[in-house]
């Protein structure tokens, strides 16, 4: 299959579908004999649809029938469009299918409303085709997965998140029905692929039969015959993609430059550094001019910029230096960090590139004997050990960033560079001074440090509105821009303060990803650096002097919306072990995630704040005619807050239900996409491990956060942002803190401290009632701003986060 696209599925899952007769499959496609049952099966009214060949080719995903075998990423057909702007070739970046969406299998008429629990069996393997897989686990329908229908198309409902970087199989049985009562039979290429009447022995139909063959057989093994293979109806194998392995990876290499035998110098050389970045000083700190809180408000022109009026500065000046006056320093400083996007004509098309050649390039090339010699030769030359390289190619991964291999055709090994778990650590394309914020007690110890990363569209400076709570508790606050935000903004137009797009770019996928990926590892890169540093003596002279030990008392991590969303995978993967003398240079004590939640696109789409408008953006392009009509609709003033939701509305008006039909199976399919691409870095996937390090955890949200959604209901209310989204079980607040296992705190609770707690603040609290008050009229979030800040202070002070209702704020 060559030409495929996203055909309108409404269910959400993406139908590939091939254009004309290019889709044709090696082998002699001539009709066999069938047996009797598969017979019986075709003769069905409602059949799978899953075609091979010829211009109704479709094939279900996910389906490793769509995967490279030789990248081992995904090979989704792209129509010709091989561009990263198409959301297929987006997906062709990924090592493996997305982890939490959907499964959807479409037939050819409408089923029925109650699907049998028998009608679908998932089954987890032990190793991958290539190797030798059993049955490793059956997954348990109530427990891990439910079924349901939508029209023509059957659904599987994840309850919990597959694996990441495992193989899976399923398999559909007869005993699914349509609306009349009738078993579902199989469709015609089906049918080919399950036949023994006829083995082909030779191209894609053999290597197809043979894999059905190979699921159907280990259905019945790992059901223990419960299955009978002659009702399966429809089976597929998929590899669910890696989860935060390049992090993990980088991280790793950042530990063995404190290693004298390396460098960063030396470990990025080459292809892994085109423009030969000197990263010498990787890590440094850079310490300003100390100065007493009320002076720094007053003279910092980002404050003013991004946060307040000149008036409310004043304001708060006022108050502090009634209140406390001396007692909190602000310094400014920056800190040289590696920089893996591109900041040129190409900083929103170009995503991470790998700093080394694919292992699973690699693999596929010398099972050749004449390119194995030629590859072991060359890697002799470089100066790797062979044999260390055939018995564990991840620890040569330092040793070989930044070569290139070729064949013996002259050809190189890995043009693309796609970053996967077989080549994960990119290519460093800059290093950037990164500006910091740091607050300090102006006389004492200090007794801990915490590391704070902003929200979405805002800056490090809003620290002004809270980091005198935490100076006074004894702690320091150190915070630095997310990339593309605040003095990282590439120009005026190239920020997120002024742009949201500009960093969630929705027009090529995997950038976006990696605006999310950079910024996750600036700060491991950060908290690495506040160890290096104290370790070398660099705080000397500095505010940082008297810090106590961050090896004995670990940073802390707070982040606020995307702050959070952020800091799941970063702190998941800063605190994965590596070894005792390299974990406690990463590790946090502890962290804070205030109104954050998992599965980034649903809960985009689900938000009352940005899901008309990324809906809008998406229906411009869709080719469903809203571009055309919100050319000339009267929408009211495009930068008005219900603009967006305005014409999605209008839009809808006229022809009902069709256009919202439209609008709606868009963004399913974009959804598809996205999440696919963005599971290795989201914060859902991240919170099983979070859990099981036992890193001690605080999260709170708000009633009904018109921000970052409390959940995601997928209700067409016609008001929230979950309007053109179905309902997602993992997508949210709610949803990621039960996943960490975090202990519920609300109105009903009676204790008085939590060391991990999820703490519900009732809805007259705002999405940034943390950082601010936000009603300034009547004050009326006042009390839970206070509450929110004790809180999260007594959590990082002690790690027992002090609870209270007294002023009615909890749900």
């Amino acid at each position: 299959m060559k030409k495929i696209h996203i055909a309108t599925v409404i269910s959400g899952a993406l139908l590939l579908s091939a254009c004309g007769g290019e889709a044709e499959q090696s082998g002699d496609a001539t009709l066999p004999v069938f047996e009797t049952y598969i017979s019986e099966s075709l003769a069905q009214p409602t059949k799978l649809q899953f075609t091979l060949q010829g211009i109704d080719a479709t094939v279900p995903v996910p389906n490793n029938l769509l995967f490279n075998s030789v990248d081992a990423t995904l090979e989704i057909p792209t129509g010709g469009d091989d561009a990263l702007g198409n959301p297929l070739a987006a997906m062709g970046q990924m090592d493996g299918w997305s982890t939490t969406s959907q499964l959807v299998v479409p037939f050819g008429a409408a089923l029925t409303s109650s699907p049998s629990p028998n009608a679908v069996t998932l089954i987890k393997l032990t190793d991958k085709v290539t190797g030798n897989p059993l049955p490793e686990k059956q997954l348990t329908y109530g427990v891990d997965f439910v079924t349901a229908t939508q029209g023509n198309n059957l659904i599987v409902v994840p309850l919990a998140d597959f694996d990441p970087a495992s193989e899976y199989i399923i398999a559909v049985t007869d005993s699914l029905l349509d609306e009349t009562d009738q078993k579902v039979g199989m469709s015609q290429s089906y049918a080919t692929l399950k036949s023994k009447s006829r083995i082909y022995e030779s191209g894609d139909l053999a290597s197809a039969q043979s894999l059905t063959h190979g699921i159907e057989q280990l259905v019945q093994a790992g059901t223990a015959g419960a299955v009978d293979p002659t009702s399966i109806v429809y089976s597929a194998w998929f590899t669910t993609q890696s989860v935060g392995v390049t992090l993990y990876a980088t991280k790793a290499v950042y530990a063995q430059t404190q290693d004298p035998a390396y460098s960063y110098n030396g470990i990025w050389q080459g292809t892994a550094n085109p423009n030969n970045v000197d990263l010498s000083q990787v890590g440094h700190m850079n310490f300003g001019v100390t100065q007493d809180y009320a002076l720094a408000v007053a003279g910092d022109s980002n404050f003013t910029k991004y946060f307040v009026t000149e008036e409310q500065r004043d304001q708060l000046i006022g108050l502090y230096n009634f209140e406390q006056p001396g007692t909190v320093n602000v310094t400014k400083g920056s800190i040289k960090l590696p920089y893996y996007l591109e900041t040129g004509e190409n900083w929103n098309t170009q995503p991470f590139e790998s700093g080394s050649t694919s292992l699973a390039i690699i693999n596929h090339i010398i099972q050749d004997e004449a390119e194995k010699s030629n590859f072991v030769t060359q890697l002799v030359s470089k100066g790797i050990d062979p044999t260390k390289f055939e018995t564990d190619p991840a620890s040569v991964l330092p040793d070989m960033m930044g070569y290139t291999f070729t064949k013996l055709d002259g050809s190189r090994y890995d043009e693309e560079r796609i970053v996967t778990q077989y080549a994960p650590v990119p290519a460093v394309k800059s290093l950037q001074d990164v500006n910091f914020l740091l607050f300090t007690p102006s006389a004492g110890a200090i007794n801990g440090i915490v590391i704070y990363q902003h929200g979405i569209t805002s800056a490090k400076e809003n620290t002004y509105l809270f980091a005198n709570n935490m100076v006074n508790a004894g702690l320091a606050l150190i915070a630095i821009d997310a990339p593309i935000h605040g003095d990282r903004s590439l120009d005026e137009q190239r920020s997120a303060n002024a742009d949201i797009l500009a960093y969630m770019n929705l027009a090529v996928l995997p950038v976006a990803r990696d605006n999310i990926r950079q910024a996750m590892l600036d700060l491991i890169g950060l908290r690495l650096a506040l160890t290096t540093n104290q370790l070398a003596l660099t705080f000397t002279g500095t505010p940082l002097e008297n810090l106590a030990s961050t090896i004995t008392n670990p940073p802390g991590f707070l982040g606020h919306s995307l702050g959070g969303v952020l800091g799941v995978p970063a702190v998941t993967q800063a605190n994965a072990p590596i070894s005792n003398t390299a974990d406690v240079l990463f590790k946090f004590k502890n962290a804070a995630f205030i109104n954050a939640g998992g599965q980034a696109a649903n809960l985009l789409f689900g938000s009352g704040a940005y899901g008309p408008l990324i809906s809008h953006n998406i229906a411009l392009s869709a080719g469903i005619g809203y571009d055309q009509f919100a050319a000339v609709a009267n929408c009211g003033e495009p930068d008005s807050d219900d603009y967006e939701k305005n014409c999605l509305l209008a839009f809808e008006a006229q022809n009902i239900p069709e256009n919202y039909q439209n609008i709606l199976g868009t963004n399913l399919q974009f959804i598809y996409a996205a999440q696919t691409v963005l599971d290795t870095a989201d914060p859902y996937t991240h919170a099983t491990t979070l859990k099981a390090l036992g890193t001690p955890v605080y999260m709170a949200q708000v009633l009904n956060d018109d921000t970052v959604p409390n959940n995601v209901p997928g209700s067409p209310d016609g008001i929230s942002g979950t309007r053109y989204v179905t309902q997602s079980l993992f997508a949210g607040t709610e949803p990621l803190a039960a996943k960490l296992g975090l202990t519920l705190v609300d109105s009903s609770y009676a204790g008085a401290g939590e060391s991990n707690p999820f703490v519900r603040f009732n809805s007259v609290a705002q999405h940034s009632t943390f950082v601010a008050v936000q009603d300034t009229t009547t004050m009326s979030d006042l009390p839970h701003h206070a509450e929110m800040q004790s809180e999260v202070v007594s959590f990082f002070a002690t790690g027992t986060s002090s609870i209270s209702n007294a002023g009615n704020v909890l749900e």
